[in-house]
């Protein structure tokens, strides 16, 4: 885990190196992961990112478990923090929990695939799915 959490501070601290990789700064995105968390429940993670120049964002994270049927939320937790590109393709950041605590996160890319929205992604925090592919998109 603190293994996780020092290649998320090296990315969100080093600045944008793959021009062809979306999202660049100047957008806003949000990824999203679900994972099985039990019977009948999922642990979501969401990360909706609006653009902090000069040259990262600003980013809210959504973490908790919700009912695998029907997608009522069970627990909630809101975080805020910031993010950016590293030098390998990908981007991550970290945030803070009201009240203490908080996490990291990493999305994984390819150059050879620079269009795929469907990335591995790692989070660091308990109330977040710790890994597994998650879908990335503009937050529209």
């Amino acid at each position: 885990m603190r293994n996780l959490a020092a290649i998320a501070l090296l990315v969100a601290s080093v600045p944008a190196g793959a021009g062809e990789l979306w999202p660049q700064p100047d957008s806003g995105w949000r990824f999203a992961l679900t994972v099985p968390a039990g019977p009948g429940r999922e642990r979501y993670g969401y990360v909706d990112a609006d653009p902090a120049p000069p040259g990262g964002w600003r980013v809210t994270v959504t973490c908790g478990l919700q009912d695998a049927l029907t997608g009522r939320v069970l627990s909630r937790v809101v975080g805020r923090g910031t993010s950016n590109r590293g030098p390998s393709p990908g981007f991550g950041g970290q945030w803070s929990w009201p009240g203490g605590g908080g996490g990291s996160f990493v999305v994984t890319q390819s150059m050879k695939r620079p269009e795929a929205l469907r990335l591995p992604s790692e989070f660091t925090a308990s109330e977040c799915p710790r890994r597994g592919m998650g879908d990335l998109s503009t937050g529209d």
